[in-house]
């Protein structure tokens, strides 16, 4: 699978069966999906959650995204 395949194999199981609920009582949270299995890791941080999915599977990639926000990491500054 490549990395677009695995984003929106992540993003779509997010949105049907993550999104509600994380965002009620995660926002802000990073959540790492492996899309095969479904299961997801809540982080504090993108570390965070990074490390226990791999931790739980070492050997599947995984997609992080930021609970409530559309893009997972934003550099730079806003202007008003």
């Amino acid at each position: 699978m490549n990395n677009k395949d695995l984003i929106k194999r992540a993003e779509q199981v997010y949105e049907e069966r993550l999104k509600a609920e994380l965002e009620r009582t995660h926002p802000d949270f990073f959540v790492a999906i492996e899309p095969d299995s479904g299961e997801y890791f809540l982080g504090r941080t993108l570390s965070d959650a990074s490390a226990a999915a791999h931790a739980a599977h070492p050997d599947r990639r995984t997609a992080v995204l930021r609970v409530g926000h559309r893009v997972t990491v934003h550099i730079g500054s806003v202007t008003t």
